[in-house]
């Protein structure tokens, strides 16, 4: 109920401020006046039925004005371009159904943003010669209402200051401090009625008081608001006007329709798009429905004699800020317009429109106020220079010509944008030395051509590269030809093997492999232990931060299927949270893994290990231990199990017996002592290894393979490798010599 009181007092604003501009946009575009009353009843009542905008206000505009001029002029006759009006209706309900509205996704929102605050500025300027009264005739006030989406006028401005009315100029300059000040009222009160109502009323008041007590100051007709007065119903009826059905065979008709249709949709989905960053609740509105309404809107407008309707940005505007929150405010606007001009249209007649040009600057500066450029400043020139070339466009031309101008600049910095680079460029790091990878994205049209040339030039000579297309559902041709020519002339020349890869048949460029990244028995020779733990620190930090390395499993499996020469051998725990290869970023054929519950010693491991280093060439051993370990803690706190483990959480006990001396008071079950227990545990497994294995005991000595430790945290997926290399010394100053 609540809602609807507040969209009720904002239909009544939204009226008061419509009738003027109704009038003033038919006076401008032609047409007669009351084709703008029309036109404003029709987009507030039916247009605001049938479109889903819970705010959005749609009336006649003055971005139609320039349009609606010509085609008067060319057609000949009001009543043919009524006929176009009709047919441009006709387009819109069939763009609507075809949902086109998805073209307003292509609007920028530095534009949208732009032409907020053009509009805001436009009000400004339009409306201060009607705040200071400078007018001496109903024609020039008529002309100048234009609604504030029209190019600047300068000439009124400049005369402003010797043509000042100061009878008008007081009323102005009193409801702009009541407009202001308002909301800084605490009596309840007077904060349920909306300021513009109160202007509105004290501006007749006043002028009232004019008449009685300073009839020097009183307002002359021009300076009020005057809506054609009819002596009856059918008199009003009168003034509606049919198409000229005989003109179908006009070709310029239709241009016309098609003109009116395409400007008056382009100018409905702008409007929507702003009206929805107006919407405190910001709400979206369907598109194909707006251009759906504002169809039959128009076609309803061809048939009874009004001019275009379009949703407007500036009654929009006025209805949000007057607490408008549903369609009721619009549809019980567009009611008004008609009852009033039905009923009691001398009523009006008393309004000053002095009184309507405050609300309006009070409206301007709240959609162009100084905190909306340090916004946009700080996102950037590239949001920032399309926001202000809107700006000043729209102010210097028209609504139109500078949203084009806008989308222009913005487009301009879209295009420098995409000549930058907009894929990945992976740096790997395999067991077989570094290569270089070009994922595309999903989307690769022509505008990535400049990005993709420059990223291809600058690849440095003699390394490898993968131009990686598997996550591509478009390539676009000019770039697949770019590929070509990479493949074919720069490559070779630059000594770069190159692998293709991902690429669907459709695009005609054959998937190509000159190298494998697998470890081979070269790569095994090649590297040193410490080396071989730095692959597996580095492919962790891959793991933990999402950027592991694209492989193809199948080509490895094909790569490996004849030979395997592992780098390292991996002792870890059996849990299902401690996945060797995914953790360490590993491919196939890159370590051996053997796996037991608490990677506990047994000579079965030790045969495993043996092979793995003596036989088949692996130069590093990690023992890795792990955070939480299931058969640590059962094996602290003595918790007995059938079968075979309690063999298996037998063979952790000289941990335990180890952290018992260390620690004589620790509880066994506390999560201190188990995860130092689990550290002690690897530290005897090394052990073990050392003292058991006569053939690693050698290895290890003569420094050809290293014996390391990690401990892997289940919570947060890092590895804590041991910073010494293990030797005699460390071996004889065990812990576990004694025990």
């Amino acid at each position: 109920m609540k809602s609807y009181k507040q969209d009720f007092i904002a239909g009544v604003v939204v009226f008061l401020v419509a009738v003027p501009l109704c009038l003033g946009i038919a006076l401008a575009s032609g047409a007669p006046l009351y084709s703008g009353i029309i036109s404003g009843i029709v987009g507030g009542i039916l247009t605001g039925f049938i479109s889903k905008s819970p705010v959005s206000v749609s009336g006649p505009a003055a971005g139609m004005v320039a349009v609606v001029l010509a085609a008067i002029t060319q057609l000949g006759t009001f009543e043919t371009f009524l006929l176009a009006v009709f047919i441009a209706g006709i387009i819109q309900i069939i763009i609507g159904l075809f949902k086109a509205g998805f073209l307003a996704d292509f609007f920028p929102s530095n534009v949208i943003n732009g032409l907020l605050a053009a509009i805001g500025i436009l009000i400004i300027i339009k409306q201060l010669p009607l705040a200071f009264g400078y007018f001496v005739s109903n024609t020039e006030v008529m002309g100048t209402l234009k609604e504030a989406q029209t190019a600047f006028a300068l000439q009124p401005l400049l005369h402003l200051l010797t043509h000042v009315n100061l009878g008008a100029t007081i009323i102005s300059l009193i409801s702009l401090a009541i407009l202001i000040f308002w909301d800084y009222f605490k009596h309840t009160f007077l904060r349920a009625i909306p300021a513009p109502v109160v202007v509105v009323l004290l501006g007749i008041l006043i002028n009232y008081l004019y008449q009685t007590f300073f009839p020097s100051l009183m307002l002359m007709d021009s300076h009020l608001v005057e809506v054609p007065v009819n002596q009856d119903l059918v008199g009003f009826f009168q003034q509606f006007q049919h198409p000229d059905w005989s003109a179908w065979a006009n070709s310029q008709v239709y241009v016309y329709g098609f003109i009116i249709a395409v400007v008056a949709s382009i100018e409905s989905l702008l409007n929507l798009e702003a009206s929805r960053k107006i919407d405190k609740k910001h709400r979206y509105a369907s598109r194909n429905r707006e251009l759906f309404a504002q169809g039959i809107g128009n076609t309803v407008c061809g048939l009874i004699g009004g001019i275009p309707v379009t949703s407007v940005i500036i009654r929009t505007t006025v209805n949000v800020q007057s607490g408008g929150s549903s369609k009721v405010s619009t549809i019980f606007h567009g009611f008004l317009l008609l009852l009033t001009v039905m009923l009691i249209p001398q009523w009006l007649n008393l309004i000053p429109l002095a009184s309507l040009a405050a609300i309006l600057i009070h409206t301007g500066y709240k959609l162009s106020k100084i905190s909306l450029y340090r916004s946009m400043y700080k996102e950037g020139f590239a949001q920032f220079i399309p926001f202000i070339v809107t700006i000043v466009a729209i102010v210097s031309y028209n609504l139109l010509t500078g949203v084009l101008i806008g989308l222009a600049v913005s487009f301009f910095f879209i295009l420098r944008y995409a000549s930058l680079r907009r894929f990945d460029v992976i740096n790997e790091k395999h067991t077989s030395g570094s290569i270089l990878r070009l994922l595309l994205p999903q989307q690769v049209s022509f505008l990535s051509k400049a990005a993709f040339g420059s990223q291809l030039r600058s690849l440095p000579k003699n390394s490898n590269v993968v131009i990686d297309a598997s996550n591509s559902d478009y390539i676009d041709k000019d770039i697949v030809e770019l590929f070509q020519e990479f493949r074919d002339n720069q490559a070779p020349s630059k000594s770069i093997v190159l692998n293709m890869t991902g690429f669907k048949d459709k695009y005609r460029i054959h998937n190509q492999m000159n190298f494998i990244n697998v470890t081979t028995h070269n790569v095994q020779l090649s590297l040193k232990p410490r080396e071989i733990l730095n692959i597996l620190a580095e492919g962790n930090q891959r793991f933990l931060h999402n950027r592991v390395i694209h492989r193809n499993q199948q080509q490895e499996i094909h790569a490996t299927s004849s030979s395997q020469h592992p780098i390292a051998v991996i002792l870890s725990c059996i849990d299902s949270r401690v996945p060797v290869e995914l953790i360490f970023d590993l491919g196939l054929g890159d370590v051996f893994t053997t796996r037991i519950a608490g990677n506990i010693i047994s000579d079965d491991i030790l045969a495993s290990i043996e092979f793995a280093c003596h036989v088949a060439g692996a130069k590093l051993i990690l023992v890795l231990g792990h955070l939480g370990c299931g058969a640590i803690k059962a094996a602290c706190v003595a918790q007995s199990a059938d079968g075979y483990v309690d063999g298996l959480l037998a063979k952790v006990k000289p941990a335990i017996a180890v952290q018992n001396q260390l620690t004589p008071n620790a509880k066994a079950d506390s999560k201190e002592f188990v995860t130092d227990v689990i550290n002690l545990n690897v530290e005897h497994s090394m052990f073990q290894i050392y003292q058991k294995s006569e053939i690693l005991r050698q290895l290890i000595d003569s420094k050809k393979i290293n014996l390391a430790a990690g401990i892997y945290n289940i919570y947060d997926g890092t590895v804590q490798f041991t910073e010494e290399q293990f030797s005699k010394t460390t071996y004889e100053n065990s812990k576990f010599q004694k025990s």
